[in-house]
């Protein structure tokens, strides 16, 4: 029969083990975060370049067609 004192240690023991693997978890999860912040970054940067491309092509067309007339 196990006393309280010898279940004490292993749910110590079990305790710590979940700790150390939520720990492991953590990390790997800010680091995806991170990732995605960076990618985040770099589609708003694309986007606003993207924009102003077709900003610029639309008055080329507004333009030529004055030109035209």
């Amino acid at each position: 029969m196990t006393t309280a004192q010898e279940t004490a240690p292993r749910s110590e023991k079990r305790m710590k083990k979940q700790m150390s693997e939520q720990n492991v978890e953590i990390g790997k999860l800010r680091a995806r975060i991170n990732d995605l912040v960076d990618d985040m970054a770099v589609l708003q940067n694309d986007l606003n370049k993207f924009k102003k491309n077709v900003s610029k092509d639309l008055l080329d067309v507004i333009d030529a067609i004055k030109e035209g007339k």
